[in-house]
């Protein structure tokens, strides 16, 4: 895996900080490089120049789906860019917090991880991460 791949992006609204945290840990532990805003922006720095390069240099986004998170203009932000960017095709891990109606349709069609704590869910992400993303994708037959 590159050294690009190792960069882990976590998006989430403030209610799930405690859970977000935790689980950046264990990606920590498991050889991720993590990018938490709460831990690498201080405060006057210039918030929106240092999400820009943090996304540009990561390897895979990890979002944290709640209804304040889908509330959340700074997760909503996230998700777009991590779509719509194409080093980060098929690196977007959505975690599923709690219900929420508000998921955008293509987010909701992703392969996520249901948080079932922290240990349990920072493996089943450190596994996923750790399995290849490059292959190509099947092409569609017609009958």
């Amino acid at each position: 895996m590159s050294r690009k791949g190792k960069k882990v992006f976590l998006s989430y609204a403030r209610s799930a900080r405690a859970q977000a945290q935790k689980i950046g840990q264990q990606l920590r532990q498991a050889g991720f490089d993590v990018w938490d805003p709460d831990k690498e922006i201080l405060p006057g720095d210039d918030f929106v120049a240092h999400l820009k390069v943090a996304l540009d240099c990561a390897g895979a986004v990890v979002v944290f789906i709640s209804p304040e998170g889908m509330a959340s203009r700074s997760v909503s932000y996230e998700i777009e860019y991590a779509l719509g960017a194409k080093h980060l095709r098929r690196r977007l891990i959505p975690v599923m917090m709690r219900p929420t109606k508000d998921v955008p349709w293509i987010v909701g069609s992703l392969e996520s991880v249901e948080y079932r704590g922290p240990s349990k869910t920072g493996r089943q992400i450190a596994n996923l991460l750790s399995q290849p993303h490059d292959v190509p994708e099947a092409k569609s037959r017609t009958i």
